[in-house]
């Protein structure tokens, strides 16, 4: 086997950067992660292998992998006063802090993922209170009962101030086109909140257990079935004005949808509940710059225009881009949109001083 990478506990270090170059505005990373520990201990006894599906499908040696990386960065993901020092290397002023994936428990029952979510968005509120100049929260939602999600959608934003929040590719398995989360979808354009579309696994990733393909494939892969459906499906069609941020840098739909859109012209199945061109609804979306190669970024500024791309480290996890600002500025896109992408754009979304 070829050892690649470093030791154990060097890890921790991955979000160090020697230098960033920061630009004169306010920067602003749209997608990073926190744990909750306590509410994973809650909803321990109730939980089985197959309802985290990153985890049920990995390789012992990627699962291994990732229990040591935890442990190494576990201060990263529980305590705001270890991601401030990262943030300021990385030239990063401002941080939305979202729930980490695995601990979106939508596979709850109704009290159950009530009390859970209050808690986990609690803990959240308690991060951005530590350095409110620093943190903004984005809200977790139990998103399989859509009239509680409802409920904390108006009490995470009278209360807690958030202007956001983050939610699964898939609610225990389930589409986000069926009809029932409508509700969800009309309270959110409502308040005029950001939805962060994030991944928490490929439920189907039988294929994809060897060499971490569960996440490197499966995570953008998610997130395209999850949008191709919503678009087909009608969602953005009856909530015109949902404001949608798809992490990864939209997944592989956003570098292909021209596949999509011929089979529109052709095959009256994807007709059914949409009146023009799939991609031109992909156009109404955001995307963040977690795709690691200038070059991608500049084809999404170039596709869908500087003011639809936002910078998105997904810290602290090791699949992320601890240097976001270089990605910026080798990509070749002019000064203006480098602003916009930096922070500009989520000051506008966010409602954030800029």
């Amino acid at each position: 086997m070829i050892e690649v990478g470093r030791p154990w506990l060097e890890w921790v270090g991955y979000w160090t950067v020697t230098e960033a170059i920061k630009p004169p505005i306010v920067t602003v990373d749209v997608h990073s992660h926190i744990f909750v520990p306590e509410s994973a201990e809650l909803v321990r006894p109730h939980f089985t292998p197959e309802k985290d599906p990153r985890t049920f499908f990995s390789a012992e040696e990627s699962k291994g992998y990732n229990l040591k990386y935890y442990e190494a960065a576990h201060d990263k993901f529980t305590a705001p006063q270890a991601r401030l020092g990262d943030m300021d290397a990385a030239g990063i002023d401002i941080q939305a802090v979202a729930l980490g994936p695995s601990q979106y428990f939508y596979w709850l029952d109704a009290d159950m993922a009530a009390r859970v979510a209050a808690m986990q968005n609690d803990r959240i509120a308690e991060v951005v209170s530590h350095s409110p100049s620093r943190f903004v929260g984005l809200g977790t939602l139990p998103m399989a009962h859509p009239q509680l999600a409802v409920r904390e959608i108006d009490r995470i934003r009278r209360d807690l101030g958030f202007q956001g929040v983050e939610i699964g590719a898939d609610v225990d398995g389930g589409d986000l086109d069926d009809p029932r989360f409508d509700p969800v979808w009309s309270k959110l354009e409502e308040l005029e909140m950001l939805v962060v579309l994030h991944p928490a696994g490929f439920t189907e990733g039988r294929r994809l257990t060897d060499y971490y393909l569960v996440n490197v494939i499966g995570m953008p892969l998610s997130s395209t079935v999850a949008v191709s459906r919503m678009i087909l499906g009608g969602v953005f069609h009856r909530h015109p004005d949902l404001k949608m941020l798809v992490v990864h840098g939209g997944g592989y739909l956003t570098f292909y949808a021209a596949r999509t859109d011929h089979a529109y012209k052709h095959r009256p199945e994807l007709r059914q509940n949409i009146d023009r061109l799939p991609s031109e609804y992909l156009s109404r979306l955001y995307f963040d710059t977690t795709v690691f190669d200038p070059v991608m970024l500049e084809y999404l500024v170039g596709r869908y225009g500087a003011d639809h791309v936002l910078l998105g480290t997904d810290y602290p996890y090791d699949m992320g881009l601890p240097d976001p600002l270089a990605l910026i500025a080798d990509a070749r896109i002019t000064d203006a949109e480098r602003e916009l992408i930096a922070g500009g754009n989520a000051c506008r979304l966010l409602n954030i001083a800029g």
